[in-house]
């Protein structure tokens, strides 16, 4: 088994920046502005919510998933196939198993979940605009909500691997030895709770952003945590590479930048990597 390192460049950040820039230009426009006030002023906040959250979920996650089974199962496109990062046989759990938690996570406990998000932001006085944020708040409640949730991700999955908790709860998740983008919600419901939901909605909560924002940062978190576990050390996308790391040896490299990771002294042997094979 021959484990591919790539060192994270600048340009492993376009593809997020892109689907922002669009998330912008769309939302500039007057017949968007028109559509968002229509739709916030007919819904209720907690339809706005847990519906319109679950809904761009699951659109991202799928529509991703569906990209890399296709790069997985044909080896095409070569432009993404030829960044695969784990050379030799695919360790993962049974496809059946992993599409019924998967499906159990994204249908029963992320509504439960979203119930109680809304619950805490509408307690907390938040309410939906129907004016849309500038780009100056957008970008500055996006950043609020990443470093929540790159805070939340390295806690969560830190303590998940103490021993009690790797053994009952966590390895679930780990049974991806070789990580495919179905591993992003594979995971133990208590996992999936804390460690998944929470990444993401913590900040929500915490900071009560505009509903743009919890929409637009849903689509972006989503769009990580699958590359994360893609599989694919794509040039232009989020930088996969110390995640893959994780599930090939358990044991470092338990955030989502690194940079906790070299702050706290969990990078290990990852740090002393270059370009190349790992075997």
């Amino acid at each position: 088994m021959a484990f591919r390192y790539t060192r994270p460049r600048l340009r492993h950040n376009l593809l997020t920046l892109i689907l922002l820039a669009i998330m912008v230009a769309i939302g500039s426009t007057d017949a968007f502005a028109e559509a968002w006030r229509r739709l916030v002023t007919t819904l209720p906040e907690p339809a706005l919510l847990i519906g319109g959250s679950l809904v761009l979920h699951l659109i991202t996650f799928w529509g991703l998933a569906a990209l890399y089974h296709v790069v997985d199962a044909r080896d095409w496109p070569r432009f993404i196939a030829k960044h695969r990062i784990q050379d030799g046989p695919r360790r993962r759990p049974p496809t059946g198993r992993v599409l019924r938690v998967v499906l159990l996570n994204q249908l029963f406990w992320s509504p439960m979940m979203l119930v109680g998000m809304t619950g805490a932001l509408l307690a907390r006085g938040w309410s939906a605009s129907p004016e849309l944020p500038g780009v100056g708040r957008l970008v500055l409640e996006l950043a609020g909500l990443g470093a929540c949730s790159v805070l939340v991700f390295y806690t969560t999955h830190r303590f998940l691997h103490r021993p009690w908790w790797m053994k009952h709860v966590h390895r679930v998740h780990h049974e991806f030895r070789t990580t495919g983008a179905l591993a992003s919600e594979y995971a133990h419901p208590f996992e999936f709770c804390v460690g998944n939901f929470l990444t993401l909605a913590l900040g929500v909560v915490v900071l009560a952003p505009s509903l743009a924002s919890i929409y637009a940062f849903t689509v972006l978190g989503i769009m990580t945590v699958v590359v994360h576990h893609g599989g694919y050390a794509i040039p232009w996308a989020p930088w996969p590479v110390h995640h893959d790391w994780h599930h090939h040896r358990f044991n470092e490299m338990f955030g989502t930048l690194g940079v906790l990771d070299r702050l706290l002294g969990t990078d290990g042997s990852f740090r002393s990597f270059t370009d190349g094979e790992v075997r």
